[in-house]
């Protein structure tokens, strides 16, 4: 009976020590301090296999330092809790497996004291083995975070860096073509310009002023004065759409409070000549007057896009009265911009997929494929807002949705 209780205590103790933590070093440590207390084991160690480098090492060890070197591994056949004697030494030593893990003790005993230790620690083996289990799960599953952690950050810094050259590459392409509008913003004021210096040098020629006159002399004066009223005008029309353009490129990470109306004129500002040279009429219809806090720079790149795009497919499908609608609302929290064309819509195998980089139906044109991509990128991303494409029954319609507040 008093062997019995000493059995149950012991293992009692013993379960307690196991899973006091998740560590297995700090675990083990005090397992082993817990058991050769009270089993009156001279010294234990504790081998870790390395499932890596298929070597063990030394986790723990708890006891006399003058046994140290006496508890060493077993050979590859020893059996689980094996009770070996060493005849030099004249002590006991107890080897227990613990998965592909060793428990050494080395004891000053009996052989009838080291079967019960023996069947004491049989006792709760299982869940000895279960806690380790559980430490080096733990464990794995740390590293498996960490590693998972620093991967994710690797791709985060590879999308960064993805989308800047991604953006880059947008804007070269949307530069490419502000130089087409450029030109065709141009076209009319130098032209006006070449008409007046060459009606000027035309009068000078032909002598059509009679200075001796004081009525010759006024009426050269009124020609020259309205002549170079009207070249001032068109240079300051040159010089509002430099600023224009320039002002469209400039970096400008600055919110502003603006309305969507005002959004809308400033891109036909940059395209409107355009769109007019290709006979496309541009109507507005306008349910929306309050300010918005957001990135105009930005949207404004969006909405030029948007029109861009139309003004493709139109002249590529060579649309009859080709027209373009923008209407500005609201819809519950949201102000918004829908843009719809007559140009026949887009093709149902083609819309899932227009929003993603490098998605092009321009290819004998070189189309990047990346302008929606960044116009989705810019709307959602960087306003805080939606953008949506569909088709209507006569073409395709875009739909910029962006937060009143």
């Amino acid at each position: 009976m008093q062997q019995l209780n000493e059995q149950l205590l012991i293992t009692f103790e013993c379960v307690s020590a196991i899973g006091t933590s998740l560590q297995l070093s700090e675990m083990m440590e005090h397992f082993l301090k817990v058991f050769s207390r009270k089993t009156g084991a001279l010294a234990s160690v504790y081998w870790e296999y390395d499932k890596t480098k298929h070597t063990y090492k030394q986790l723990c060890f708890y006891g006399k330092k003058a046994f140290q070197d006496l508890l060493i591994l077993p050979s590859s056949l020893t059996q689980h809790n094996t009770i070996t004697f060493n005849e030099k030494n004249e002590k006991y030593l107890l080897h227990v497996k613990i998965m592909d893990d060793w428990i050494v003790f080395i004891f000053d005993a009996t052989k009838a004291e080291m079967d019960l230790i023996q069947e004491i620690i049989s006792l709760f083996q299982s869940k000895l083995e279960n806690a380790v289990c559980a430490c080096k799960n733990h464990l794995e599953l740390i590293e498996i975070n960490q590693t998972l952690e620093r991967r994710i950050e690797e791709e985060v810094a590879k999308n960064r860096e993805k989308d800047k050259h991604i953006l880059q590459q947008s804007r070269l392409a949307q530069m490419g073509e502000m130089i087409s509008m450029i030109a065709h913003q141009w076209r009319q004021p130098l032209g006006s310009i070449s008409t007046v210096a060459a009606s000027i040098k035309l009068k000078i020629m032909l002598n059509r002023f009679d200075y001796s006159t004081a009525e010759g002399q006024e009426a050269s004066k009124a020609f020259l004065e309205e002549s170079m009223s009207k070249i001032e005008s068109y240079v300051q029309f040159l010089t509002r759409t430099i600023d224009d353009f320039r002002n469209f490129f400039k970096p400008n990470k600055q919110k502003e409070s603006i309305t969507l109306s005002q959004l809308v004129n400033r891109t036909l500002e940059i395209i409107g000549k355009a769109l007019e040279i290709n006979g496309i009429t541009i109507n507005i219809e306008t349910h929306a007057t309050t300010e918005i806090f957001t990135y105009a720079n930005e949207v404004t790149q969006v909405i030029l896009n948007i029109l861009k795009n139309a003004e493709d497919v139109i002249k590529e499908r060579e649309i009859i009265n080709p027209n373009i609608q923008i209407t500005i609302g609201t819809e519950d929290t949201w102000q918004t911009i829908s843009i719809t064309d007559n140009a026949g819509g887009i093709p149902a195998t083609v819309l899932p997929h227009i929003f993603e980089p490098y998605f092009s139906t321009k290819q004998e044109k070189n189309g990047t494929g990346l302008g929606l991509y960044m116009s989705k990128t810019i709307i959602e991303e960087h306003c805080g807002g939606q953008i949506l494409a569909s088709n209507t029954p006569i073409g395709a319609q875009f739909t910029i949705k962006l937060k009143e507040g």
